[in-house]
């Protein structure tokens, strides 16, 4: 009973300092993130490059309308959903 009961409370001690040290690890990451500035936002793409982005898909989707239809009809779809959402 003894060596059950010593033990026990070897694993606890162990089980306590790792879950001290995780603990630690993770409140001071979210310090670290917090006290970070946010970063900048990105400019908003323009007209042409919606434009050119949609142009390289829909190539994409060509070479591949013989080999994979189906995933062709995706990245047809793709590229005018793209246009359609920034109002192209």
């Amino acid at each position: 009973m003894t060596t059950t009961t010593l033990h026990l409370d070897v694993e606890r001690a162990r089980f306590a300092k790792h879950a001290l040290t995780a603990v630690e690890s993770i409140w001071s990451g979210a310090v670290r993130a917090l006290s970070r500035p946010a970063p900048a936002l990105a400019e908003p793409p323009t007209h042409e490059q919606i434009v050119r982005e949609a142009h390289r898909v829909r190539e994409l989707a060509r070479r591949y309308a013989n080999t994979d239809p189906g995933f062709a009809s995706d990245l047809f779809a793709a590229a005018s959903r793209h246009e359609e959402s920034h109002g192209v």
